[in-house]
């Protein structure tokens, strides 16, 4: 579990679902031609990074609003295998999804900050990538933040996308 003044980030629970669906459903950021995740997805999502937990001791936490005890969202990293390549497939993968009534709060970086400092700190890797579309612009804004820098433009499921690094040295 890793705490902020605002946040508590900590690995998903199967009762968290109810409350996970929040993260995943009525965004209306969600570009046009992208779907909603169903039920279904949403649920295989929360068994993946359980999975993924137990598989490589660290993945996604989900976030939480200490004020509130309401989940927020989900960063950390992963493997996830997307078909780029050895030079990025097999590095942990940065991720960060926040609701979005909480955009523009500082969530994201907040706790991606916090997720890297115990990444790092436990010498998982020293190096991580991250995928971002290339209509995101405030998540481009976030990875800058993190120490994110790009590597080059590709293609995702038909999606023009940009691949980023960061490097602890």
């Amino acid at each position: 579990m890793i705490e902020t003044d605002r946040l508590l980030l900590r690995p998903l629970r199967v009762s968290d679902f109810d409350a996970y669906r929040s993260v995943w459903v009525n965004d209306p950021d969600q570009p046009v031609g992208q779907p909603q995740l169903s039920e279904e997805d949403i649920w295989n999502r929360l068994l993946r990074w359980i999975g993924h937990w137990a598989t490589y001791d660290f993945g996604p936490f989900t976030v939480v609003d200490r004020k509130s005890g309401t989940i927020i969202g989900e960063v950390g990293l992963a493997h996830f295998r997307r078909g780029h390549g050895a030079f990025y497939d097999g590095v942990p993968e940065a991720m960060w999804r926040v609701e979005h009534g909480r955009h523009r709060q500082g969530v994201a970086t907040e706790s991606m900050l916090a997720t890297l400092d115990w990444f790092d700190s436990r010498r998982i890797s020293s190096r991580s990538v991250c995928m971002i579309n290339t209509w995101n612009d405030p998540s481009k804004h976030v990875a800058a933040r993190l120490g994110y820098k790009m590597l080059r433009a590709a293609s995702y499921k038909g999606d023009a996308v940009e691949l980023y690094e960061r490097i602890v040295e």
